[in-house]
C-alpha cells in the first residue's frame, strides 16, 4: 500500500532543499540574499527592482521545483552576480564579464532543465552509453536554444523598448558561444551525474 500523501504548507515547501547540510545552507543563504536584493534595488531605481525581482523569482523557482540543493545554491549564486553586474553598470565598464556570465547562467539554467526533464522521465535511459549521450545532447540543445530565445529578447528590448539594452553582432555572437558551451558542459555533467 503506498503512503498517504500529506498536505505541505507553503513555507515547508520554501524552507525545504534536498542535499548535504553544506548545499542546505548554500542555498538557503543564497535565498536570503536574493530577498534582501529587492529593498536594496529600491535605492538604485526601476530597472534594478525589477533585475532584483527577477532574480528573487527564479530563485523561488528553483526551490519550489526542488532543484538539488548544489544547484540551486550556484544558479542562485550566478543570477545574484549577474544582477549585482547589470545594477553596477559592468557589462558596459568591463565588457568581458558578459561572457562568464553566460556561460555559467546558460549552463546552469539548462542543467537545471536536465533534472527536471531527468525527473520526468523525458530523457534516455542513463544505464547506456547511448542513453547518456541522449541526454547530453538533449540538455546542451535545450539550453542553447533558451540562449537563442533570450538574445532574441535583448534585441527586442534594443529595439524597442530602451537603447540602453547592450546589443550588437560581435556581443550576440559571444553570448552564443559562452552560454552555448556552458550549456555542452551541462549536458555532460547531467549525463554523468544520471548514472
Amino acid at each position: 500500500m503506498p503512503a498517504p500523501i500529506r498536505d505541505v504548507s507553503p513555507a515547508e515547501v520554501l524552507l525545504t532543499v534536498p542535499g548535504s547540510p553544506a548545499e542546505r545552507a548554500a542555498a538557503h543563504a543564497v535565498g536570503v540574499l536574493a530577498v534582501l536584493g529587492v529593498p536594496a534595488a529600491l535605492t538604485v531605481d526601476a530597472v534594478a527592482v525589477a533585475v532584483a525581482a527577477l532574480v528573487l523569482g527564479g530563485v523561488v523557482l528553483a526551490r519550489v521545483i526542488a532543484l538539488p540543493g548544489w544547484l540551486q545554491a550556484a544558479l542562485g549564486a550566478a543570477m545574484l552576480a549577474a544582477a549585482a553586474a547589470s545594477v553596477l553598470g559592468l557589462y558596459v565598464t568591463t565588457p568581458w564579464i558578459d561572457l562568464p556570465a553566460h556561460l555559467l547562467l546558460n549552463g546552469l539554467i539548462a542543467a537545471s532543465l536536465g533534472v527536471l526533464l531527468l525527473r520526468a522521465g523525458m530523457l534516455a535511459d542513463p544505464r547506456s552509453r547511448h542513453g547518456r549521450a541522449g541526454i547530453a545532447l538533449t540538455v546542451a540543445t535545450t539550453g542553447i536554444a533558451l540562449g537563442v530565445v533570450w538574445e532574441i529578447a535583448e534585441w527586442v528590448g534594443f529595439t524597442y523598448i530602451d537603447r540602453s539594452v547592450y546589443v550588437y553582432y560581435g556581443d550576440t555572437i559571444g553570448d552564443l558561444s559562452a552560454g552555448g558551451t556552458g550549456c555542452v558542459l551541462a549536458g555532460l555533467l547531467i549525463a554523468r551525474e544520471a548514472r
